[in-house]
């Protein structure tokens, strides 16, 4: 019974002074692989921890590269200004397209730059449109 203890605590020691390697991560590209070393150890308290030690920084995926980003779910918009994901029909920065901001007072609609208090056809928003006849003001149709 001590001799399979001892054996068991030997097994132990063992495995927990023995680093750990990982062969293959599937979001790691192959060539990536070869310049990132991952070692592990067994701690008893936290079980495997994993220690991953990088030769070389990731480069940063931005949309001058790598257009397709901006068409991701969840990105700012579909289009490339200045290495940032923006709409250009939206954007007051980028109005219609990189680069052209819109006045003070300005809103970004459909790519031109409207000021949404005085616009019959974006009255207080963008697509908003006052009735025929009447006009905008402060934002709202025929204001008196």
């Amino acid at each position: 019974m001590a001799l399979a203890k001892s054996l068991l605590l030997y097994a132990l020691l063992v495995v927990a002074t023995t680093p750990l390697k990982v062969s293959s991560n599937p979001l790691i590209d192959k060539d990536e692989e070869n310049e990132i070393s991952h070692t592990g150890t067994y701690d008893s308290m936290r079980g495997f921890t994993y220690l991953v030690n990088r030769n070389k920084p990731r480069e940063t995926a931005t949309c001058d590269k790598f257009p397709r980003v901006c068409r991701a779910k969840g990105s700012a918009g579909p289009d490339c200004c200045k290495k940032q994901c923006v709409n250009v029909m939206t954007d007051n920065l980028n109005c219609g397209e990189c680069g052209r901001r819109c006045l003070y007072g300005q809103t970004c609609c459909s790519g031109n730059c409207v000021d949404v208090m005085y616009d019959k056809r974006n009255c207080g928003a963008c697509k908003n449109k006052c009735k025929k006849g009447s006009f905008c003001n402060f934002g709202m149709c025929s204001y008196a």
